[in-house]
């Protein structure tokens, strides 16, 4: 029987290896999948320690959180020790999932999956990944190449949430529907911001709904800005329906972006964090798909940028004029497809299965 360690310390981390996991069981008979992650990977694995539940976002956030970080360290180290896996996958949360690499110097293969974004900050960390990691399986061709040039050990497959989305056409209907984030410390700088934002579009669009959109496990009462009947679980069939979404810059946008609906991207922390991130940042924008396309496909309004009044411009200037909203879902549609290929995590799951041997699950079973 061989055993998978998968470490996760997003939600996003969380979603692609919880649907990484089920894939694995639903093809392969011969092999136990461990995880330190979030509720996806509880679901398909048997998990150890929920990670996710203890993420941050900034700077200065994260160094705070340092302590606790490094008791949680200690113990994922001991408890991959006593499992001694065939197979450790390590999914984006890099200062946590590097040092573990180090940690483990090549006793276990590992495989790095999502690459952490080191083409924007950090490139140095690229030297840490070639040296103590066996496999980087970025989710974005331009970092496939990335690696390639450094020589490295690389598998593409796509982008998981290709996969994870699917298809979907349904209807539209007039909802505008907010993202806020996932982690506490976004969630406490944009639901204000919101709800106040909410208040200005219902002026000018009395016939629309409004939605808010909070990941499962997350407190209801943190959303007390907005009424209970507006506050649904993250659901793609329910975000589907929505005419326009107004989302913080993360995994939320490029859900989006699959679903090809309209959207803006918000965001906002602590301004240490901010001050310090774009003196360090290269890039020019903050969403994938602006970064991707190379031009802003989608507005971005962030930080002091990101006002009620703002927000409520930019949205009402998409549903108020039917041929630039048009046009903004076929760039959406155009620039999607710098996502592909489609099925990325059915074709790693059959990747593993070939590395580690793994015998297949009859049709029947």
């Amino acid at each position: 029987m061989k055993k998978i360690v998968i470490i996760a310390g997003d939600r996003s981390g969380d979603l692609y290896g919880g649907n990484l996991a089920k894939r694995i069981n639903h093809k392969f008979n011969s092999c136990q999948i461990y995880s330190f992650g979030g509720k996806v990977l509880a679901k398909n694995s048997n998990q150890l320690t929920d990670l996710v539940s203890h993420s941050v976002c900034g700077l200065i956030e994260v160094i705070s959180s340092l302590g606790k970080f490094k008791k949680l360290f200690g113990q994922t180290i001991n408890q991959i020790n006593k499992i001694n896996p065939d197979l450790i996958i390590l999914i984006d949360f890099p200062d946590f999932n590097l040092s573990l690499a180090k940690k483990i110097n090549r006793r276990i293969p590992i495989f790095y999956y999502v690459s952490p974004q080191v083409w924007a900050w950090r490139r140095k960390r690229i030297k840490t990944i070639k040296k103590y990691t066996d496999k980087m399986i970025p989710i974005f061709n331009f970092e496939k190449k990335l690696y390639e040039k450094e020589k490295m050990n690389v598998a593409f497959f796509g982008h998981p949430l290709l996969e994870i989305i699917g298809q979907k056409q349904i209807e539209k209907e007039k909802i505008i529907s907010f993202l806020p984030g996932s982690r506490k410390n976004e969630l406490k700088r944009h639901l204000n911001l919101l709800a106040k934002t909410k208040t200005l579009l219902q002026k000018e669009l009395p016939e629309y709904s409004f939605q808010v959109l909070k990941p499962k496990g997350i407190d209801e009462k943190l959303y007390n800005v907005f009424k209970k009947e507006e506050i649904f679980d993250h659901s793609y069939q329910i975000l589907s329906k929505s005419k326009f979404i107004i989302a913080a810059s993360g995994t939320a946008t490029i859900e989006t972006a699959i679903l090809e609906i309209p959207h803006l991207i918000i965001y906002k922390i602590n301004k240490l964090s901010w001050y310090i991130l774009k003196k360090i940042i290269k890039t020019k924008y903050a969403g994938m798909l602006n970064i991707l396309a190379g031009k802003e496909v989608v507005p971005e309004l962030l930080q002091n940028q990101a006002t009620p009044e703002n927000i409520a411009k930019v949205a009402l200037s998409y549903l108020k004029d039917e041929g630039k909203y048009n046009f903004f879902k076929k760039e959406l549609n155009n620039t999607k497809q710098l996502l592909s290929p489609y099925n990325g995590i059915t074709k790693f799951a059959d990747y593993i299965g070939a590395y580690l041997n793994l015998t297949q699950n009859t049709p029947n079973q």
